[in-house]
C-alpha cells in the first residue's frame, strides 16, 4: 500500500544563481518545471527531466528532491532498482527526507525486508508524524508479524489521517479478520467498498470471509465483482470454482 508522491517545488532562484548561461538557465527551468510538478509531464518526461536537473548545479536539497522524483517516476514505470538507488541517492544528501524513506520502505517491503522497512517507516513517522501511507506500511509490517495489535493502532491512524482511504480501510478489515474478529472485519470491508466500488481486493477478502462463514451466495457475489473489475484475477476464479465443486 504505498504512496509516492512527486515534490512540487519550482527552483527559478537556485537556477539563477547557477552561474549558467541564459540558453541553458531557460532549458533547465524547462526540466525543473517538468521534474518538480510545475508542468505536465508523463512518467519518462518526468525521468529524464529529474535527470537534467540531477546533472545540473543546484542546491543539495533540490538535488535530493530531483533524485526522489526521478525515483517515484522509475517506481511507476516498473523499474525499482533504479528507484531504490535514487531513494538511497536522495537520502544519502538528506537523511531526514521522509518521503524517501517511505519510498524506500515501500520497496524493501516487496524485497521481502521487513526490518529494513520497519526502520525506514520507525525514522519517517518520529520526521512526519502525519504521514498516513508510513502508518499504514508500519501496520502491514506489524500484519506480517502477527503483531496485530500494532498493525490495528497504525492502520487506525492511517484512517484518521486519510479518512476518505477505501485501501486503509480494507487493510485494516483483513487484520481483524486475521486477528479472529470477523465483525469488525466485514464493517471494515462493507466501508472500503462503499468508500470504492471498484476496489477489488475489498470485494475478494470479504468473499472470503463470507466463504468462511457459510455463506456461499454473498461470496459468490463477491467473487463475481472481482472479476467485473478485474476479469484475470486467478485468485477469484478458483474461489469460485470451489464454490461450485462445493455447492455453492
Amino acid at each position: 500500500m504505498l504512496f509516492v508522491r512527486a515534490i512540487v517545488a519550482g527552483l527559478a532562484l537556485t537556477l539563477a544563481t547557477a552561474g549558467v548561461q541564459a540558453a541553458s538557465k531557460a532549458e533547465l527551468q524547462k526540466a525543473a518545471d517538468q521534474c518538480f510538478g510545475k508542468t505536465a509531464a508523463d512518467w519518462p518526461v518526468m525521468a529524464s527531466a529529474c535527470t537534467t536537473i540531477i546533472g545540473a548545479k543546484i542546491s543539495t536539497e533540490a538535488k535530493a528532491g530531483a533524485y526522489y522524483n526521478r525515483g517515484s517516476a522509475y517506481l511507476r514505470l516498473g523499474g525499482g532498482k533504479n528507484a531504490l538507488n535514487d531513494f538511497n541517492a536522495a537520502l544519502k544528501l538528506k537523511p531526514d527526507f521522509s518521503r524517501a524513506l517511505q519510498a524506500r520502505a515501500g520497496i524493501l517491503i516487496g524485497q521481502n525486508k521487513p526490518d529494513l522497512a520497519l526502520a525506514d517507516l520507525n525514522k519517517a513517522i518520529a520526521l512526519d508524524p502525519k504521514a498516513s501511507a508510513a502508518f499504514s506500511n508500519r501496520g502491514l509490517i506489524y500484519a506480517g508479524k502477527k503483531d496485530f495489535a500494532k498493525a490495528i493502532a497504525d492502520l487506525t491512524k492511517a484512517i484518521e489521517l486519510e479518512p476518505g482511504d477505501a485501501k486503509g480501510y480494507s487493510v485494516r478489515g483483513s487484520v481483524y479478520v486475521a486477528k479472529g474478529d470477523k465483525e469488525r472485519g466485514l464493517s471494515d470491508l462493507n466501508k472500503a467498498v462503499d468508500l470504492d466500488p471498484k476496489l477489488s481486493v475489498a470485494y475478494f477478502n470479504r468473499g472470503m470471509l463470507f466463504a468462511s462463514n457459510g455463506d456461499k451466495t454473498r461470496a459468490k457475489a463477491d467473487l463475481q465483482s472481482v472479476l467485473s473489475i478485474d476479469s484475470g484475477n486467478q485468485q477469484a476464479k478458483d474461489e469460485l470454482a470451489k464454490l461450485a465443486k462445493a455447492g455453492g
